[in-house]
């Protein structure tokens, strides 16, 4: 297995356990502060944070079996990166800073995309 495809299938696997905890326990959504105010909120919430971590976890898994692990990892860096600097923006502008959360999320992700960076370099 390529540096690309353990990458890759590492990357698959948090998107599909990711999704699970949403699609079939949408209240998870709470220890992220996220709230929902009535039943079409709570499948949103397995719909955006489930459904669609499947969606990116089986394309990441369709580039590997399709020998495009490199490209499968391209798609991990940018979406990983968009999600980083997303949370770094809108923490500051929200003043979330000390937020459990993302006292965990921010470290996390940016260890994250430090590594999908050094995989698709490699």
């Amino acid at each position: 297995m390529s540096v690309h495809e353990f990458a890759a299938a590492a990357t698959a696997i948090y998107f599909f356990g990711f999704g699970a905890g949403f699609l079939f326990r949408p209240e998870f959504a709470d220890r992220l502060g996220l709230r929902w105010v009535n039943r079409a909120g709570r499948t949103e919430i397995r719909c955006y944070y489930g459904a669609l971590s499947w969606a990116l976890g089986s394309f990441l898994v369709y580039l590997v079996l399709r020998d495009q692990a490199a490209d499968a990892v391209t798609l991990a860096v940018f979406l990983s990166t968009s999600v980083l600097v997303s949370r770094v923006i809108g923490t500051a502008i929200d003043g979330g800073w000390a937020e459990e959360y993302t006292k965990l999320a921010i470290p996390t992700e940016a260890a994250f995309v430090a590594a999908l960076v050094v995989a698709r370099l490699w």
